[in-house]
């Protein structure tokens, strides 16, 4: 009997059973399809030798105009810089890390397991005086500590004041006191907090989720973690990453009733700008004074009528930049935006164009402003798109776009009921967007949002953990094919090991199993990269091998029912001959067959392929179908297959 052809369409489709899928790939494993020939996936090399501190969560690479490489790496417990295959910590002090092991909102947890109500933010410590093995501590301002509570004591100028302890005594508003066994001494300086461990969320149907937003501000880095909420610029060179509006002072002197303020790092003050200084160890010193002189770029001076002096320690802030921020974004336009900005959950507030330290909103002579979405629920991401922005709340999607003066930007609500699965669950791509919500795909593609349909994504929602799905389900474009990838946390895991992939030029879905905690496309570097539930770092699309580590057996492509005899006639199988066009030695096929839908499935092979492209075969069923999988680290492909099919009747 002359050769079928069996075309099965490019992608898998993904039913409760292998019968249901008739014709189509039915499971699929680091496999794609280009012009319906069906390839590996490209394997992947490890950049980093030594893990990064904590789980990865967003991968940001950019070139600088000398054409240098840099990679941002916003971690859990820290932020870093990747270049070459060495990386740097440039995690700012006093850095508020995520909450962990915290789902659900108000109720989710027992009965006093974690402190409400309390106010979350940093408090300023103007001094630490240490006495008989018993620390006081003074803050800026009024702290609202009881008695009982841990405390986090951190960047305090002398360093053995840093530490969680438990408050003993609360003798005034600004002033609590705890044991330590260590020699007398006074300090100032650095901050006090409630531990992470220990916090609440204050909103009854809020569900804790954490992400780092990166962009460009030309050469240089902006970047703000959700848990931490400061905005922080790094520059090449500069060391850690600096607090935009903040920085801490290593001396201040006072001459002629001009005092010069000395900081640590480069701070980003300008001649005019009001700043509050607290917490040098003169108090003469602190106040809000206006800046009048920026002789370097570490220090700057301001009038003040007092006798000469020197003193140290303390923090300079500039009380109109923003903090308690939820992310940020650079426009087109050259304006910072920052979302959920100062604390206020539907806020988009955006700096003075060219200027990502100046946020007066109430200023004339400058084009920074704020506008607050009219919506109920809060804004949790921001996603670059031909025609704006997309401001992605809890439920809704809006498009912000410059609309020029006065109003410099407004945002028009595109979508109902597609709010992110997750804050990093999208991906862009040639100025659109695609993303997944807790009722499926969405895209965004000229103008207008509308659902993505999906082969496989009844499953994928039915597989994700319920829990885990909204705190690290992520997404990137690939960037060297024309797919975007989203990885899940399968039922019962915290880190995602699934994924999911869509080809937008070609249409079709795959599945597949593979740790990634965060995921960034190629351009900047031949090769996307993605961090592993390890904290390493790979190159993918990169060779054929897992880091060394053979994928054999890993890659495969398995059918559904092909349905050779409409359910009816026993078919036997004798020969198969793939349309491979390259790497016939690098595959063999397995064939299933059943005689009837609940019948078991008897297996035959697997089977290599001879050099001619001819498999000789042996298998006989009404329901037969068939397992591409790769028995080579190397690259082939296959196309249709053609089968010798010969009728045996009905029994």
């Amino acid at each position: 009997m002359p050769l079928v052809p069996i075309p099965v369409p490019p992608g898998v489709i993904k039913p409760a059973t292998p019968l249901q899928a008739k014709g189509r790939y039915w499971d699929s494993n680091l496999v794609r399809w280009q012009s319906n020939k069906l390839l590996p996936v490209g394997g992947w090399q490890r950049i980093n030798s030594t893990p990064l501190d904590s789980q990865v969560r967003k991968i940001f690479s950019w070139a600088m105009n000398d054409g240098l490489k840099l990679t941002a790496i916003g971690c859990s417990d820290s932020l870093n810089i990747l270049e070459s295959s060495s990386y740097t910590a440039i995690t700012p002090a006093s850095y508020i890390a995520p909450e962990t092991g915290l789902y659900g909102g108000y109720g989710a947890g027992d009965f006093g397991e974690l402190l409400y109500g309390l106010d979350y933010a940093s408090h300023v410590i103007t001094s630490a005086v240490r006495s008989t093995n018993v620390v006081t501590i003074t803050t800026a301002e009024a702290h609202s500590y009881p008695v009982g509570m841990s405390v986090l004591i951190a960047g305090v100028t002398t360093s053995t004041f840093d530490g969680t302890f438990t408050i003993a005594s609360v003798p005034t508003t600004t002033t609590f006191t705890y044991a330590q066994t260590a020699a007398d001494a006074s300090s100032s300086g650095g901050t006090a907090s409630l531990p992470v461990a220990d916090r609440r969320p204050v909103d009854p149907f809020f569900v804790p989720s954490f992400s780092w937003t990166m962009d460009n501000w030309g050469e240089d880095l902006l970047s703000v973690a959700s848990s931490d909420g400061r905005l922080l610029h790094w520059g090449y060179g500069n060391g850690a990453a600096q607090v935009v509006g903040f920085s801490t002072i290593t001396t201040a002197v006072s001459a002629t009733n001009v005092t010069t303020i000395t900081t640590a790092q480069e701070h980003d003050f300008n001649v005019a700008d009001t700043i509050v200084i607290e917490g040098v160890a003169d108090t003469r010193f602190n106040g809000t004074f206006t800046i009048t002189t920026v002789p370097t770029a570490s220090t700057f001076t301001y009038s003040n009528t007092m006798p000469n002096a020197s003193s140290s320690g303390g923090t300079a802030t500039h009380p109109l930049v923003p903090t308690n921020n939820r992310g940020v974004f650079v426009t087109p336009e050259r304006h910072a935006v920052l979302f959920g900005c100062g604390g206020e959950s539907r806020r988009i507030g955006w700096s003075n164009q060219e200027d990502y330290t100046e946020w007066n909103f109430a200023s004339a002579t400058t084009t920074a402003g704020f506008l607050d979405l009219d919506t109920q629920s809060k804004i949790v991401m921001a996603a670059p798109v031909r025609e704006g922005t997309l401001i992605f709340t809890e439920e809704e999607v809006w498009l912000m776009k410059y609309v020029g003066l006065p109003y410099i930007y407004g945002c028009e609500r595109i979508g109902f009921g597609c709010g992110l699965m997750s804050p990093e669950s999208f991906a862009t791509f040639s100025g659109r967007c695609i993303w997944m919500s807790t009722n499926g795909f969405w895209i965004y593609d000229g103008g207008y949002v509308k659902p993505l349909p999906s082969d496989v994504g009844e499953y994928v929602l039915q597989d994700m953990d319920p829990a885990a799905r909204q705190l690290y389900t992520h997404g990137s474009e690939n960037g060297t094919f024309n797919e975007v990838w989203f990885w899940y946390p399968s039922t019962g895991n915290s880190t995602p090991d699934q994924y999911v992939c869509y080809n937008y030029m070609e249409g079709w879905w795959a599945l597949g199993a593979m740790t990634r905690t965060a995921a960034s496309p190629s351009g900047i570097y031949p090769y996307p990269i993605a961090s592993d539930g390890d904290n390493y770092l790979y190159y993918h699309e990169n060779g054929w091998t897992a880091a060394g580590a053979s994928l054999i057996g890993y890659r495969y492509a398995e059918t559904g029912s092909l349905n050779l005899a409409n359910g009816e006639n026993l078919m036997t199988v004798k020969q198969a001959i793939t349309d491979s066009g390259y790497g016939y030695a690098s595959t063999e096929l397995t064939f299933y067959a059943s005689t009837t839908p609940e019948a078991a499935e008897t297996t035959a092979g697997p089977y290599t392929p001879r050099s001619s492209g001819y498999t000789d075969i042996r298998v006989t069923g009404r329901e037969v179908r068939y397992r591409v999988e790769a028995t080579q680290d190397a690259p082939w492909s296959v196309g249709d297959i053609r089968l010798d099919l010969t009728p045996r009747g009905r029994r």
